[in-house]
């Protein structure tokens, strides 16, 4: 029995089938297979196959394929007789195959030669503007021999993205590659996803306050255009750990719904255009109450496990994704049942994604590997493979069956950890390694995880979008699609503003501010900001990183003149990118500040010398 285990849920079984009971290795079987993709995505899949006798007194009679999909047509067979007409059954969305040869191949070492061709619509899936291919690997049998597998891709599909494993000479994958797993690869620069979020805000107090919530933030591998908002933020700032949240008041007893529409857009290696500037990541190392890295045993095991790679192999080892807890719906808002690192290594077989997630970072930490936790949205074709298992709303809550139609929003956990060779972040994620039985998700993740907030300096704040709902409302708070059409380039929009008088008196120190605020859909990065002023000699420059839409940064301004003499006409000139804005100003003398008093004083004598004037005549 040869056995083929498909990426996709796809899962190949061939039984070589002669007139009686048979053991293994009584043939051996060789493969040429070829798959072959049109640019609509169908695969033509090309099977030749080598028969070899073992035995003397057998002879293969049929061949069964038995595939765990229904979308298969156009089945062509023949052996050097000529055709061979294929019995096809269809059912619980299998397809069966089987073929009764033309020819007996007899005796020791005699061979028979034959083919299989069909057609296959799940081999390759254009996601939003990505092309996925998964080709099924293979399992170890006695019976199988060579297993030799060649790719032909269309140049329509774009560049390749990545390619895993790299295909050996001749662009041949042989069958010790295809034994670790089958072959993943994508075509394209980046995805592009529409997302709609919904936050449910309410002030139960008698007091106005200010609260924060997390909108998707921009990050080394994704770019945020956030193309509405409503209501309007008082601002959105960036926290130490890249978040954007976004603030709001709420008066007493309000309730707020805010809706946001963007586009995302993500990438499989990092931006150029990005940088977080972490000049300390000593608080990435620190214990935490999910992240138990000055545990005895976590230190025990990160003397064992020194690297990355050494830590993400044993948590997917270790660890087993507990799909019985995940279809519960365990994990909700309100009553989050996380376990932690400590947790996941006292019942390693009932994990979820969080606890792969704490037990990399706790391990990493205590081993001086900077790491944090990503939560957000993943998408999965087929969740029993690729599940999502951070349920937000516990009604219907079955993340093993996930449905886009259920009024449920389920997210995804994965850690990242700092690389100081490459100076950013690297995500990795062992929960779809585990569960998708060994693909490589270290040395690179995928276009599908969106980063909805990340916790770093505290394990669980701030809460992705998702946790805000409001409980008499079932509607799903997120929504993500695929956009087919990359959006055109946006460059941010940084906008002047002064708070500062339009007049001023010598010799008086005056004090005001600069605000500068991105008006735009994305954020602003390296941003040189120079000021001056021609009266008080002001000339600084500074250079702010990140400023996320709707953001707004504030640049005290402090002047004074000592000219005492004459008005004078000034400017304060603020220089955002090389985009000039002025602020006009005028500088009184100091003898100003006495016209007043001079006037009144004047204005009295002249009534005194009126009423004497008048006494002295009467």
């Amino acid at each position: 029995m040869i056995k083929l285990i498909g990426i996709l849920a796809v899962c190949f079984l061939f039984f070589i089938c002669p007139p009686s009971a048979r053991a293994a290795g009584e043939f051996r079987a060789d493969y040429e297979v070829q798959y072959s993709i049109a640019p609509s995505g169908v695969t033509v899949v090309t099977q030749n196959i080598t028969l070899t006798n073992n035995l003397t007194n057998l002879f293969p009679q049929e061949y069964l394929i038995s595939i765990d999909t229904d979308k298969i047509k156009n089945v062509i067979a023949y052996d050097s007789k000529g055709a061979i007409t294929p019995d096809i059954t269809q059912q619980d969305r299998k397809t069966d195959i089987n073929l009764r040869f033309n020819e007996k191949s007899i005796g020791l070492g005699s061979k028979l030669n034959f083919s299989l061709r069909f057609e296959n619509s799940d081999f390759a899936q254009k996601n939003g503007t990505v092309w996925e291919i998964n080709i099924p690997g293979t399992i170890q049998s006695p019976d199988l021999g060579d297993y030799n597998v060649r790719l032909l891709v269309p140049p329509s599909f774009g560049q390749n993205a990545y390619m895993s494993p790299l295909p050996l000479k001749n662009g041949t994958w042989t069958k010790e590659q295809l034994t670790e797993g089958g072959i993943t690869a994508a075509y394209g620069s980046e995805q592009v996803f529409n997302v709609q979020l919904s936050y449910f805000l309410s002030n139960t107090t008698l007091a106005p306050f200010k609260t924060l919530i997390a909108l998707p933030p921009d990050t080394a591998y994704q770019k945020v255009l956030l193309d509405t908002i409503n209501p309007k933020p008082n601002t959105i700032i960036r926290d130490e750990d890249g978040n954007w949240l976004a603030e709001y008041t709420l008066l007493p007893a309000q309730k707020q719904n805010i809706e946001t529409s963007m586009k995302i857009l993500t990438y499989l290696f990092p931006r150029k255009d990005y940088s977080e500037n972490i000049s300390d990541t000593s608080k990435y190392l620190k214990a935490t109450q999910y992240w138990q890295a000055d545990n005895s045993e976590i230190i025990a095991l990160a003397k064992q496990y020194k690297t990355p790679r050494e830590i993400y192999s044993y948590v997917i080892s270790t660890l087993a994704y507990d799909r019985k807890r995940a279809s519960e719906g365990t994990v909700n808002v309100g009553r989050v049942i996380r376990k932690g690192a400590l947790g996941a290594l006292q019942t390693p077989k009932e994990a979820l994604c969080m606890e792969f997630t704490d037990l990399f970072i706790a391990i990493a930490r205590a081993a001086g590997i900077p790491a944090r936790e990503n939560i957000g949205y993943a998408y999965t074709s087929n969740a029993k493979l690729r599940p999502l298992s951070f349920v937000a709303d516990s009604k219907n809550a079955k993340s093993e069956d996930y449905d886009e139609s259920l009024n449920t929003d389920i997210l995804h956990a994965w850690p990242e950890y700092f690389d100081d060779a490459l100076g950013n972040w690297v995500p990795i994620d062992p929960t779809w390694g585990d569960t998708t039985g060994g693909i490589n998700y270290f040395d690179k993740l995928d276009f599908n995880h969106i980063v909805f907030a990340i916790h770093g300096t505290n394990d669980d704040y701030p809460y992705p979008a998702g946790f805000y709902k409001e409980q008499s409302n079932d509607k799903k708070d997120v929504s993500v699609k695929f956009n087919d059409v990359a959006p055109p380039e946006f460059e941010p929009r940084l906008t002047a503003s002064f708070d500062f008088p339009k007049f001023l008196t010598s010799g008086i120190t005056t004090s005001g501010k600069i605000m500068i605020t991105n008006t735009g859909i994305s954020a602003a990065n390296d941003n040189t900001i120079v000021v001056q002023s021609t009266v008080g000699n002001i000339s600084s420059s500074r250079v702010v990183d990140h400023i996320p839409p709707y953001g707004k940064i504030e640049i005290p301004v402090t002047l004074k003149n000592t000219n005492y003499i004459k008005q004078t006409q000034g400017y304060v000139v603020v220089s955002v990118n090389g985009e000039i804005t002025r602020y006009a100003f005028t500088m009184q003398p100091m003898y100003w500040l006495l016209l007043p008093s001079g006037i009144v004083a004047g204005v009295i004598m002249y009534v005194l010398r009126l009423v004497l004037a008048r006494k002295n005549h009467a």
